[in-house]
């Protein structure tokens, strides 16, 4: 039975989401906006006045009611998209599955209270042992800026100085710029919005499949991981490309995507061996660094990640892996036991250390190096 018509079809899917995730991260700039102007205001309007404990105490009250507003109101936006994303999600699926599967069984979609469901009470990794709920990441991001900016607000006020003059340091901290590099308070809440905002449309859609799995188990018996094959992809994700999970694995939580932060893997269906799929020619996207400079171009579904990397030259596959794995990778000559060997039976990335010590053939040739 062939599923790469499915790793196709959701290879192309997840990078239409990542656009997704990433639109719905710039989302947020407006809501910041308006909290820049308003403390502009906050401050124009009592400038020139004494700096009066009560005065400074009102000011900060005010900055900090329109932060928390701004924020919670981008939160509530934001959980708002990701649920149309479940929806959408579910209804993507039925239609896939319909366009591959030859069969007369119904292809049943779950509700949008079922997936909402799920995807809230399903814990998401934020990295190696480090999981949180998606309201408290939901909550966490407003809760950061409006606690960093009242700080600074704080900070500014004790320094003695007329009204203008802590108002031009607290705005210096503060004001959102152009470029996502500088370290202004507004700026970073932008870049972390996108972080947030992808990885919650990777968590509601994988959450949709894992619903949609559990509505039709007669025709799906799990899921197959497919990785981003870019110079980008986490260690964690490279070694767990077409990893198949069955839906009653009881560590499939630790496998389901997001796998860590701002991650782009995503689940795929594995479908029972009686129903036959389509086996017409796929292709699934690809964008390696090659000599510094970024090829996108489409390569075969069949594969992990690994053989994907194993055509680049010396350099590229160093810049991927580093310099001591690069030599051990091309060594070994073996993709699929240089992927198991890097991951634990979590999944988690192995240090070069940790990996040294294993009993396997990598550990021999970097013990070796």
């Amino acid at each position: 039975m062939s599923v790469e018509k499915l790793t196709t079809i959701y290879s192309q899917h997840t990078v239409f989401l990542q656009r997704v995730g990433a639109g719905h991260g710039l989302a947020v700039t407006p809501y910041l906006e308006r909290i820049q102007e308003a403390m502009t205001l906050i401050f124009l309007r009592n400038s020139g006045k004494n700096s009066t404990q009560a005065r400074m105490v009102r000011i900060r009250q005010q900055i900090n009611e329109v932060t928390r507003k701004e924020l919670q109101e981008y939160i509530s936006w934001l959980k708002v998209q990701n649920r149309e994303v479940g929806d959408n999600e579910s209804s993507f699926a039925a239609s896939s599955l319909d366009s591959v599967v030859k069969s007369d069984v119904d292809i049943d979609t779950p509700s949008s209270a079922q997936v909402n469901a799920l995807a809230v009470a399903s814990p998401i990794q934020m990295g190696e042992k480090s999981w949180t709920t998606y309201n408290t990441m939901m909550k966490n991001y407003w809760e950061k800026y409006t606690d960093e900016i009242d700080s600074i607000v704080a900070v500014g006020f004790a320094s003695g100085q007329t009204i203008e003059q802590m108002s031009r340091d607290i705005m210096n901290q503060i004001v959102l710029t152009s470029s996502d590099s500088t370290g202004n308070v507004l700026t970073r809440a932008r870049k972390s919005a996108k972080s947030l905002a992808i990885t919650g449309t990777n968590h509601y859609a994988n959450q949709a499949r894992i619903a949609f799995v559990d509505q039709n188990d007669e025709l799906l018996t799990g899921y197959r991981l497919i990785a981003v094959v870019d110079s980008r992809t986490s260690q964690k994700c490279r070694a767990l490309d077409q990893k198949v999970i069955k839906k009653d694995n009881p560590k499939l939580a630790n496998f389901t995507p997001p796998l860590h932060r701002n991650c782009r893997t995503a689940m795929v269906y594995e479908v029972d061996q009686r129903f036959r799929l389509d086996d017409s020619e796929t292709q699934r996207a690809s964008a390696f660094e090659v000599d510094g400079k970024r090829d996108p171009k489409p390569i075969s579904s069949e594969g992990i990640y690994y053989d994907k990397m194993s055509k680049l030259n010396n350099a590229d596959q160093d810049n991927i892996l580093g310099p001591t794995l690069g030599k051990a990778f091309r060594k070994l000559d073996n993709p699929e036991a240089f992927a198991k060997a890097t991951i634990d039976r979590l999944g988690n990335p192995l240090s070069i250390k940790e990996m040294k010590s294993r009993d396997n053939q990598l550990a021999k040739i970097l013990n070796g190096i």
